[in-house]
């Protein structure tokens, strides 16, 4: 098995962020700790010095549920699922030291890619292929797969290739210009659809640069209302498949009955953990059609890590078919301040952290 030895002059220890509670934001309770720097041999795992990580709401959104979020996000905790690291050592054939790789460690584990060096197992890490950077291939791990698995089992066949429709296919993404939403803005596309997204009016030319067909100001007035006057005037332009960024999707999905096809789908992506967003949900699932329920179809869609998916997608980046809007950048030492800014809500595309590399 190959096997590549750490440089002599690794250090004995590390930084790294850690919570220990999460009571009024985990954010708040960050502080940069000191840790022995993790010994890949007795797992034959792979250690990677970090250079860049990407943030997600998943990354602390757990941790903070009341009563429950301790048991969930188990205490104290780095956060972090998105990295792109330089080899140090590793026991795997495909991995050489010094290679840049990215990776995506689960959500909700105690160990996230917020330390100096990062501990992986087999078969997590990845290459990032030639032309693709290191701020643009660490967005890709969770948004761009979750992305790509909420468009391709709806729009492409057995083979990976677009399906063939009688028309051109229509898609309407709620939520275009957050980290999902601007990786299937430009999917979608790639899948040759036309596409319709939602945003707030600062991102409208955000959402058109990356190929949308149109877009809806979601703060004039009720999209769902929009969406169905946008049928009822023209019945061709019914929509194929929705995918819904946002919580709280009761409203514009009973509407789908009106601006969705008979045979397409309502994609719901995520969800909210308040007692608002489970009164959406019983409404959704379990109320009756005779008492105003909805008809369309609707599926719940969690994301599972692949490097298979993720390998697509960078392929693309490398190709010049998918660019990644990095809304904010921070440094190793502002963490908490960029979960602050992740919160208070990014004005379009993804938040990374650079480290000192």
């Amino acid at each position: 098995m190959a096997h590549s030895s750490p440089s002599s002059d690794l250090p004995n220890t590390m930084k790294v962020w850690r919570f220990h509670s999460a009571a009024g934001g985990a954010e708040k309770n960050m502080r940069l700790e000191t840790m022995e720097i993790p010994d890949p041999k007795p797992t034959k795992s792979t250690l990677v010095k970090m250079v860049v990580a990407g943030l997600n709401p998943i990354d602390i959104k757990a941790s903070e549920l009341p009563i429950l979020g301790p048991f969930i996000h188990r205490l104290p905790a780095t956060p972090g699922c998105d990295g792109v690291g330089r080899v140090i050592e590793t026991y795997e054939p495909s991995l050489k030291k010094g290679m840049m790789v990215r990776f995506r460690k689960q959500e909700m584990q105690q160990d996230g890619v917020f330390a100096e060096y990062v501990l992986l197992s087999p078969g997590q890490c990845a290459a990032i292929p030639d032309g693709v950077s290191t701020t643009q291939a660490v967005t890709v791990g969770t948004c761009g797969v979750t992305g790509y698995q909420a468009l391709a089992p709806y729009m492409l066949d057995q083979d990976g290739q677009p399906k063939k429709h009688e028309h051109t296919p229509r898609v309407f993404i709620n939520g275009g210009s957050g980290g999902a939403g601007v990786f299937q803005i430009q999917l979608a596309k790639i899948f040759g659809c036309h596409v319709v997204t939602t945003c707030s009016a600062s991102n409208i030319e955000l959402c058109k640069s990356l190929g949308a067909d149109e877009v809806i100001d979601y703060r004039k007035e009720p999209t769902e209302e929009l969406l169905k006057w946008m049928v009822l005037e023209d019945s061709s332009k019914a929509f194929d498949l929705v995918v819904d960024n946002c919580s709280n999707p009761w409203p514009l999905f009973k509407a789908g009955d009106v601006y969705l096809r008979s045979e397409g789908t309502y994609v719901q992506i995520g969800a909210d953990f308040s007692a608002d967003a489970a009164r959406h949900w019983f409404n959704i699932k379990l109320r009756p059609g005779f008492l105003g329920g909805a008809r369309s179809k609707w599926a719940f869609m969690a994301m599972k890590t692949s490097r298979q998916d993720s390998e697509r997608i960078l392929q693309w980046m490398a190709g010049g078919k998918i660019h990644i809007p990095i809304d904010s950048e921070f440094s190793f030492e502002q963490v908490p301040e960029a979960y602050s800014k992740l919160k208070s809500g990014a004005k379009g595309g993804k938040i990374v952290v650079h480290f000192s590399e």
